[in-house]
């Protein structure tokens, strides 16, 4: 997949997505030895029936918690994130997404939209080399001229805000993502299905494999799915 993706690598200002785990829940107290990250979950959920069970009984429990649909429990477990290389096109699909999640992105109204950097497109779709170029020489074409509007404008005397409109939608942002497990799981769900938009499947595949090294019971049951997302 991505089979273009060495083109794209001295376009003007290319970035691609990139993702870091930056903090998730973690037990305190007397609490640190009874339990785990993963554990959390099934720790709690053992409150309806006053049952106790080991580290190992609790990973179980979670799998059969999600199996029958029993999701609140996840809610224990909160994720930050911090994301780069995301256009302002995906951030509009994304934040349609509405619970147990939020989002602290960066500001063109007060940070210079003259320093953006650009995500250019996959075209996976198309396999002949030099059309490949030629659309991306067109991107690339865009990207340029905006900057370059964009500082005009601001020499006229335009605020930031009204200057950053000449931005094309692939221009790259980045965010801290605030989410729990159970939107996660909603949040995969959604986008590691082909259906989903070829840019936010992309995200949400790399967002998958680094939860998997994380809280792997969470979400284990989305392999085959994440297998064909086809990044």
């Amino acid at each position: 997949m991505d089979k273009w993706k060495d083109l794209r690598k001295n376009l003007f200002r290319a970035v691609e997505p990139k993702i870091k785990l930056v903090a998730m829940t973690q037990p305190v107290g007397e609490y640190r030895h009874l339990c785990t990250p993963e554990t959390l979950p099934a720790f709690t959920a053992r409150a309806s029936y006053e049952s106790k069970g080991t580290k190992e009984d609790d990973i179980r429990l979670n799998r059969t918690l999600i199996k029958l649909g029993h999701d609140t429990p996840l809610q224990a477990v909160q994720f930050v994130f911090y994301f780069s290389g995301t256009t302002k096109s995906l951030q509009a699909q994304w934040t349609r997404h509405k619970v147990g999640v939020g989002w602290t992105f960066r500001s063109t109204r007060y940070i210079s939209a003259g320093q953006n950097c650009f995500v250019y497109n996959t075209y996976d779709y198309i396999n002949e080399e030099e059309k490949v170029k030629e659309l991306l020489k067109i991107d690339e074409t865009v990207a340029k001229q905006s900057i370059d509007l964009y500082e005009k404008k601001r020499t006229l005397g335009s605020t930031k805000q009204d200057a950053r409109k000449i931005m094309p939608v692939f221009w790259a942002t980045s965010c801290y993502f605030y989410v729990n497990a159970r939107a996660l799981r909603h949040l995969f769900k959604l986008r590691l299905d082909k259906a989903a938009e070829w840019e936010i499947r992309r995200m949400v595949s790399i967002l998958f494999d680094i939860c998997m090294q994380w809280t792997p019971s969470f979400f284990e049951d989305f392999k085959e799915l994440r297998n064909k997302s086809e990044f």
